[in-house]
């Protein structure tokens, strides 16, 4: 089951309507009830009963596929791969073992959740970068209220999976990194979904203890990015871990996205101290993400506004 939030194409006159609808495979839309929330949608998509009696079927043709998720309350990025990290920090030199803290817990940072782009959005270069790149990775979306939760309770709170990028400006990220006090401008500007949520249920047939045994890939302008055998697998903390420790004295909510990190050379920074490293995004490249039954994002780059003169004077 794919859940998407889609929006009908412009009728003269009429302003446009956005509903939660399945894409079947015959790519039709099953719109559901528009008295439907997103809650419903994600309890529906979790519990995996919808189908095509709720709703009106629809080509999919007249529609537009919008981020799948609406504003949520909260997104959280994780870091499940430590082979990513090892690979970002020899891409400065640091070829340390990776201190023991992060085998004691699932380090995680908040990103905008009103920065959500859809699968086919241009993006812009955030203002003031010139060190502009994506990070492929896939997130679990909430579908099941719940605080304090064990891996296990953790596992029936998602309702689903979505192919997630997110962008990062290297530049103001390395800046941020001597701040000590987290992740600011280098991760605000944008995060990009999939075209749709594909449920739990249907996505068990790939789910692995780490992770997604789906093949995934990330091309500029065609050329491919990560290592041709890459797959969504060898998580170091998995998606229930993640998820569990996102619950530790807090409550989350259905929407909620928790994306669990970027795959092994799933971004540019990984390879940017090689000799042939091909440069940071620039205005025209088009990023494209491949996961396989979660879909696609194809991304123009796109220059960013002139950076505002934020001081004052």
């Amino acid at each position: 089951m794919r859940l998407v939030r889609a929006q009908e194409r412009n009728k003269p006159g009429e302003a446009p309507t956005t509903r939660f609808a399945l894409l079947t495979g015959d790519e039709k839309l099953t719109l559901l009830p528009p008295s439907w929330s997103f809650a419903d949608a994600l309890d529906a998509l979790r519990r995996d009963d919808a189908t095509e009696a709720d709703g009106e079927a629809t080509p999919a043709d007249g529609w537009e596929l919008l981020a799948p998720v609406p504003t949520p309350a909260s997104v959280r990025d994780s870091v499940g791969f430590f082979q990513h990290i090892r690979n970002t920090r020899a891409s400065r030199g640091d070829h340390a073992p990776l201190p023991p803290v992060w085998n004691k817990r699932p380090g995680f940072y908040f990103a905008n959740p009103h920065s959500l782009r859809s699968a086919t959005d241009d993006i812009a270069i955030p203002s003031g970068s010139e060190w502009f790149d994506f990070e492929l990775e896939i997130a679990a979306v909430i579908g099941k209220a719940g605080r304090d939760l064990t891996a296990a309770e953790a596992g029936e709170a998602i309702a689903g999976y979505v192919l997630f990028c997110d962008w990062s400006a290297r530049d103001l990220q390395a800046e941020e990194r001597t701040m000590q006090i987290g992740l600011g401008k280098g991760k605000d500007a944008a995060t990009s979904l999939g075209p749709w949520i594909l449920s739990a249920r249907e996505a068990a047939s790939v789910r692995i203890e780490s992770g997604l045994d789906i093949p995934v890939g990330a091309y500029v302008n065609g050329d491919l990015v990560t290592d041709p055998e890459a797959r969504y697998t060898g998580m170091d903390w998995t998606f229930e871990e993640i998820v569990a420790y996102a619950s530790v004295s807090v409550d989350l909510h259905p929407g909620d996205v928790i994306a669990a990190g970027t795959v092994p050379t799933g971004c540019l920074l990984e390879t940017s101290a090689k000799e042939d490293f091909r440069g940071w995004l620039k205005p025209g490249d088009e990023v494209r993400l491949t996961a396989g039954p979660l879909g696609e994002i194809t991304s123009r780059i796109v220059p960013g506004a002139p950076l505002a003169d934020w001081r004052r004077t």
